[in-house]
């Protein structure tokens, strides 16, 4: 049998994938017997697509953080119609991961650089029940939040700034700025939850679960909204909230300008 070799793989795929994360490592595939959703994922498309091929996600969510709408793209010599390959990898995956579509991309996409901004959102649940049924997708504070207030503090976040204040030490890139398309504070009454949406060109290492920390702090009167402010100001991260769990963090969508997808 010959062997395929990466000249061979003159198609490329791109894979929109779902999955609750609750259970995995994080997306990228780690040491031998760690398991991500990555090594999942690129299991099941191996079985199908029969070649050796390594699947390039958008996003890196760490442990825990689940997903509606990651993207990623690999390549292959496969002939295979796009409707029968997200069947055949489907029936071969957990059923916590879910590839929602397939579609034939051009050679030059890429599901990372390619991208133009990233839609995250945060589940807080509100009051004293534990939601038990929801365990690992949401995030439970005791008390009740003053979304107003939220609301005030998320709308400063709009815009091109400079976010180290809302960064991990862990994340040593040298340019930290970026630019925040919106930032939304929902209240669900009927289910207790507050939902905090943003989107964004880009985000730093644990910054939307950084930002939504210091929105809750915010919430519940530790800070005043300005807070924000001197926190983009001072680039301190130590005047920020804490870092919210993974608990309730979802990548919704990751957008592509229409000529990344266009033959």
């Amino acid at each position: 049998m010959l062997r395929t070799t990466m000249d061979d793989k003159n198609r490329k795929l791109k894979l929109v994938i779902a999955y609750n994360g609750a259970m995995y490592r994080g997306w990228q595939r780690q040491a031998d017997g760690i398991d991500t959703v990555q090594l999942r994922v690129e299991t099941a498309a191996k079985y199908v697509l029969r070649h050796p091929l390594h699947v390039h996600g958008c996003s890196r969510t760490d442990s825990g953080v689940h997903a509606e709408g990651q993207v990623a793209h690999i390549r292959t010599s496969s002939s295979i119609p796009v409707v029968g390959m997200r069947k055949a990898m489907n029936s071969r995956l957990p059923k916590d991961i879910v590839i929602r579509s397939v579609c034939d991309v051009p050679m030059s996409f890429n599901s990372s650089l390619s991208a133009v901004g990233k839609t995250y959102r945060y589940r807080i649940h509100m009051g004293p029940g534990r939601p038990v049924h929801l365990a690992g997708q949401v995030y439970c504070h005791w008390k009740s939040l003053d979304t107003d207030a939220m609301s005030v503090a998320a709308c400063k976040l709009v815009g091109e700034h400079d976010f180290r204040g809302f960064a991990s030490s862990a994340d040593k890139r040298q340019i930290t700025v970026r630019k925040i398309f919106s930032c939304h504070v929902a209240p669900i009454e009927h289910e207790n939850e507050i939902h905090v949406t943003i989107s964004g060109n880009g985000f730093l290492y644990n910054m939307v679960r950084n930002i939504v920390g210091t929105l809750i702090d915010v919430g519940r009167g530790r800070w005043a909204p300005t807070q924000i402010d001197k926190i983009i100001e001072t680039r301190d991260r130590d005047i920020a909230g804490p870092t919210t769990p993974p608990d309730g963090l979802t990548l919704m969508c990751v957008n592509y300008p229409p000529e990344a997808l266009q033959f």
